[in-house]
C-alpha cells in the first residue's frame, strides 16, 4: 500500500475521468513507481501521442499534494486508493475509475450491498417529490445503499427519504468535501457523513464547475448495481448518468411519467427503448434479492403503514428546500432516436450519437464569468472556468472548421487526452460531432 501523497500527485497530473489507470498501475506497480519514471519509461508506455501526458507525469512537484494530504488528514477526509482496502469494488471495473475518492463518512461493508442510483431533474414536480422520497425511503428501509449527487431536486429528496429511514445512503459530489454545492444542502451534506458516506474525486476546496459533473456521474452509476432515473426532461443531466450506467453495464430502472410532462420525456422515453419500469421500491430490489439473501428484508416493505410517504417538513428538517408544485409545459416535440443502441448494445458510439442521447444539460455554470465584455463576443476565446486540458484542446481547433483527432493531436496533445476532452466539450455546448469522427468547434 502506497502513501497517499504519491496517489494524489498522480491524481492531480492525471486529471478526473482519465481511461487506462488500471493498466498505467498494472504496469509500473504503484504511483511511487510512476512517480520515479524518467520522461523516456513513460513514452515507451504510452507512446508518442502521449507526450502531453509524459510531460505532466515529469513535473515532480509535491508540494500541492502534500497540502492536500495535511488538509485531509487535520480535516477527518480518507483517501480510498485504487483497488485497494475500502475502495468500492465496482468501480475497479470502469474503463476510467477514480485514481483516489475522497471520503468523509464509513459503510464499512459498502461491496457486500445493494447499491440504488437516485437521479433525476433539478426542475423536480410534486409527483417527482412525493416518489423519489418515498422510494428512497423504502430501498434504504430493506438495507439497500441508496447513491446519488446531493443535487437540487431528485437527488436530495431521495436521500432525505433514505436517511428518514434510518438506512444508508451514499453522495457523490462534483466538488471538493469542503465545498458543498449548492451551498443550501450543508447540512443534508452533513448528516449523510454522519450516517453515511460523501465522496469525491476531487481535492477537498475543489469548486463545482459545469466540467466536474459529467464526470461525476460515471461514480454514481458505477458505484450502483442499478441506476434509477425519478424524472428527466430531453436535456437533464441524468440522462448521461443513464448512459454512463448502460455503458457500465450496469442496470436501468425508469419511473413513467405523465405524457403531457416534459420531465417525463426522458424516462418515458427510456422505457420505450428497454429501461426496466418500476413504481415501487419491490420493483427493483426483487431483482437483486437471490444474490444478496439476507442482506436485503423485504418483509419491511409489506408493514411500511404510509411511513414512506413524504410529509409537509420532512425535507425542510435536513435543510432541503420543501418547493411548491412545479409545473412545466411540454416542449414542442423534437426528433430523438432515443437509447435503443445503447441499450441493447448495438450500433457505434460515436459523438454524434452521445449528442443525441444527451442533448444540452442542465448543469449549472457555478463560477462567475469574469471575461471581458470583449472576450464574450470574440470568438476565439477559450472560456477561463474551463478544464485546463480541455482548453488546451479547444485552442488547438480552429473556429468553424471540421477537424479529426489526428489533426489535433499534431498539436502534440495525446489522443486519450484529445478524446476525453471531445465528450466533455461537446457536453458543455464547446463542440459540436460531425459524421467521420470529426469535431467543429463553435
Amino acid at each position: 500500500m502506497g502513501r497517499p501523497l504519491y496517489w494524489i500527485w498522480l491524481s492531480l497530473r492525471m486529471g478526473a475521468g482519465r481511461a487506462g489507470v488500471a493498466e498505467l498501475l498494472e504496469h509500473f506497480g504503484n504511483p511511487e513507481t510512476v512517480y520515479a519514471a524518467e520522461f523516456h519509461e513513460l513514452l515507451d508506455y504510452f507512446g508518442s501521442s502521449g507526450k502531453s501526458l509524459c510531460d505532466a507525469l515529469c513535473n515532480k512537484n509535491l508540494d500541492e499534494a502534500y497540502q492536500i494530504e495535511t488538509y485531509c488528514v487535520k480535516n477527518g477526509i480518507s483517501i480510498l486508493k485504487y483497488s485497494e482496502k475500502g475502495y468500492p469494488k465496482l468501480l475497479t471495473n470502469l474503463k476510467n475509475p477514480p485514481i483516489i475518492l475522497y471520503a468523509r463518512g464509513r459503510i464499512s461493508d459498502f461491496d457486500d450491498r445493494v447499491c440504488i442510483g437516485v437521479v433525476g431533474t433539478r426542475s423536480i414536480t410534486e409527483y417527482g417529490r412525493q416518489s423519489a422520497y418515498k422510494i428512497g425511503y423504502e430501498l434504504a428501509a430493506t438495507g439497500a445503499v441508496v447513491v446519488s449527487g446531493l443535487a437540487t431536486g431528485n437527488d436530495s429528496v431521495a436521500a432525505c427519504g433514505a436517511l428518514d429511514a434510518r438506512g444508508r445512503t451514499v453522495a457523490v459530489l462534483g466538488s471538493g468535501l469542503d465545498r458543498i454545492y449548492p451551498a443550501a444542502h450543508k447540512k443534508l451534506a452533513r448528516e449523510i457523513a454522519q450516517k453515511g458516506l460523501l465522496l469525491s474525486e476531487y481535492p477537498p476546496l475543489t469548486p463545482p464547475s459545469r466540467n466536474t459533473f459529467p464526470a461525476r456521474n460515471r461514480i454514481i452509476s458505477g458505484l450502483s448495481q442499478g441506476t434509477l432515473v425519478i424524472e428527466a426532461g430531453k436535456g437533464s443531466g441524468a440522462l448521461i448518468t443513464a448512459r454512463d450506467a448502460i455503458l457500465q453495464g450496469r442496470d436501468i430502472y425508469s419511473l413513467p411519467g405523465n405524457i403531457d410532462s416534459a420531465t417525463a420525456e426522458g424516462t418515458n422515453e427510456l422505457i420505450k427503448e428497454g429501461a426496466t419500469a418500476i413504481t415501487c421500491a419491490m420493483d427493483i430490489l426483487e431483482n437483486y434479492q437471490y444474490l444478496y439473501g439476507a442482506k436485503l428484508d423485504l418483509s419491511v416493505l409489506s408493514r411500511m403503514s404510509g411511513r414512506s410517504e413524504l410529509r409537509r417538513g420532512a425535507l425542510a428538517a435536513h435543510g432541503v428546500d420543501e418547493g411548491e408544485l412545479i409545473t412545466v409545459p411540454k416542449e414542442e416535440k423534437k426528433e430523438n432516436p432515443g437509447l435503443k443502441a445503447l441499450l441493447h448494445h448495438s450500433g457505434k458510439l460515436d459523438g454524434e450519437t452521445v449528442k443525441r442521447v444527451s442533448g444540452e444539460t442542465e448543469y449549472p455554470v457555478y463560477q462567475d464569468d469574469h471575461r471581458s465584455a470583449k472576450q464574450k463576443t470574440e470568438g476565439d476565446s477559450i472560456p477561463q472556468d474551463l478544464e485546463p486540458s480541455f482548453a488546451e484542446v479547444l485552442r488547438a481547433m480552429p473556429i468553424g472548421e471540421a477537424v479529426g483527432i489526428d489533426r489535433i493531436c499534431e498539436n502534440g496533445i495525446d489522443a486519450v487526452t484529445v478524446m476525453t476532452a471531445m465528450t466533455m466539450l461537446e457536453i458543455g455546448g464547446y463542440v459540436e460531432s460531425l459524421p467521420g469522427n470529426r469535431y467543429r468547434r463553435k
